[in-house]
């Protein structure tokens, strides 16, 4: 459920003296009683189509909701996306699966019940293409388990069924991992449940085809200590990464360790990338797909392994003779200021992670981080226990979990590696108890600029606002709506943008969702 837009297309300035209208509180409340459209053929809707936002706002922002649906018998859903002019919502309702089919407008068509291999399937992922959709999913049978790819047109009957994978008289169903290829036409699935062995699987979405299944041996590494990532890249390589010796004692070998393995069956090459000088809190990595280079960057530490000291940058092109770039910016004493100041937590930047990377047509890269903070808290005599997992029949544990998502620090850098701007963006979500669903923001991509649009709080009463970021780091702050008369929580993390001005996401109050959309006009 990602941008269907390339990461490295979106970098341009704004056009001189830009400015979108804020949507005030005032508005949402004169909107919320006005009847505008109807979503369904037989019941009129007040929260519809908030089109009068193009006269009121001066052409700000369309919002549209699509009708109410329950959720009193589902275990999961998922927005697959765009298919052609639909967009299709995927149920999974215990017994059953379904599919809703909605117009471009957010306007229901029609419930399709969906046939998979098994009942008691076990959903990895989805998939949206121009015209089909596919569904991943593993199910047991006869002492096997099987990965299975089932692709729908966009009416939701099937059009084929590949069995991507057979795992062979094993007494535990595995854990299945999955990767996507930035142009959605790879799927890589893995294991990585031994100590030194990984399974991985390649399936080529648009042949219908398992590219490669390998089952590798890494001799001296320790999967669950040193694996840091699993990339697949458009062409289909796949990337390995390990972060090994990340310890004060050990720092002078500290190193991250690239294997990249060939869709061509060509020979895997490894590559090292020292890091000597330091220890790190958080990494993540992604891979330029434009440029054909790997991205990576996270937070660090020289000294005080409570406290952060910087953000690190790496650059790699994979290439034999060609030298890795590992920069380091230490935090700027404006940075302190600026965050220390709005919180009692004097060890806030170790709790600062690399939330998103975008690339830059330059080659570099914007790192944007987040505070993340979760604390655990024994409930009370006979207070509710919140459920392990997710799963509300399953055990129930006596701990509480609050969740904190705080202010945002946006690093620029250019294609040699130089540090062109940094800014903090303040924000404070808190909930608790919800696994920090509702909390952290969207990347929102165009040519122009970006946006990180985020819930001011986390409640059903609640104001969505927008850091709209341009290339030479002047953002502004704006309101998007306000979601007090209109009973909308949305979850930012599985938005889904759909166009170069306008995205999806799905909103979920109490065993309510709806389905919204914003257009930017």
């Amino acid at each position: 459920m990602r941008s269907s837009l390339s990461s490295a297309e979106f970098f341009h300035h704004l056009p001189p003296n830009f400015h979108l209208p804020l949507v005030t509180p005032t508005m949402m409340k004169v909107l919320s009683n006005i009847e505008i459209y109807s979503l369904h053929p037989l019941k009129p809707l007040c929260m519809a189509v908030l089109s009068l936002f193009c006269t009121m706002a001066l052409h700000a922002q369309k919002v549209t909701v699509s009708e109410e649906v329950t959720l009193r018998n589902d275990l999961s859903y998922d927005l697959v996306g765009k298919i052609d002019s639909h967009f299709v919502l995927f149920r999974d309702r215990g017994n059953k699966y379904e599919a809703r089919i909605y117009d471009q407008d957010l306007k229901f068509k029609v419930e399709q019940e969906i046939v998979l291999a098994d009942k008691n399937c076990a959903l990895l992922s989805s998939l949206p293409t121009p015209t089909s959709f596919f569904i991943f999913y593993g199910f047991r049978h006869r002492g096997k388990y099987y990965i299975q790819a089932d692709q729908f047109d966009q009416d939701c009957s099937l059009v084929s069924s590949d069995t991507i994978k057979v795992f062979e008289d094993i007494l535990l169903n595995p854990t299945v991992k999955f990767a996507k290829s930035e142009d959605r036409s790879k799927m890589i699935f893995f294991t990585t449940e031994h100590d030194h062995e990984m399974q991985t699987i390649l399936y080529d979405v648009n042949t219908r085809k398992t590219i490669f299944d390998r089952k590798i041996i890494f001799k001296e590494t320790d999967l669950r200590d040193d694996f840091r990532s699993l990339l697949v890249t458009n062409e289909g390589d796949m990337l390995v990464i390990f972060e090994k010796n990340n310890f004060r004692t050990k720092k002078d070998k500290h190193l991250f360790e690239v294997h990249r393995f060939f869709s061509n069956n060509e020979p895997n090459k490894i590559f090292y990338i020292p890091v000597y000088r330091f220890v790190s809190f958080h990494s993540k990595f992604i891979f330029d797909n434009v440029n054909q280079q790997l991205v990576g960057g996270g937070i660090y530490t020289q000294k005080n392994l409570n406290r952060a000291e910087g953000i690190y940058y790496i650059k790699h092109d994979l290439m034999q003779g060609v030298n890795e770039r590992v920069t380091t910016f230490p935090f700027e004493t404006r940075f302190d200021d600026e965050i220390t100041r709005r919180s009692k937590d004097k060890n806030e930047f170790s709790q600062l992670v690399v939330s998103d990377i975008a690339l830059k047509q330059d080659g570099g890269a914007l790192l944007i981080t987040e505070i993340k903070k979760e604390y655990e808290r024994r409930a009370s005599y006979g207070a509710g226990t919140r459920s392990i997992g997710g799963n509300p029949y399953g055990l129930r544990s006596p701990m509480m979990v609050d969740f904190y998502y705080e202010d945002m620090a946006v690093f620029a850098v250019d294609g040699n590696g130089n540090l062109d701007w940094s800014e903090v963006l303040h924000k404070k979500q808190y909930s608790h108890d919800d696994d920090g669903v509702f909390s952290s923001f969207f990347l929102f991509k165009n040519p122009s600029r970006l946006r990180l649009v985020y819930n001011d709080e986390i409640s059903s009463e609640n104001t969505v606002s927008e850091y709209v970021v341009q290339s030479d780091g002047q953002y502004q702050r704006k309101s998007v709506l306000s979601t007090e008369y209109v009973r909308l929580q949305l979850r930012f993390k599985d938005a889904i943008q759909i166009s170069s001005n306008a995205f999806v996401v799905p909103s979920q109050r109490s065993l309510r969702l709806n389905l919204v959309k914003i257009e930017y006009l």
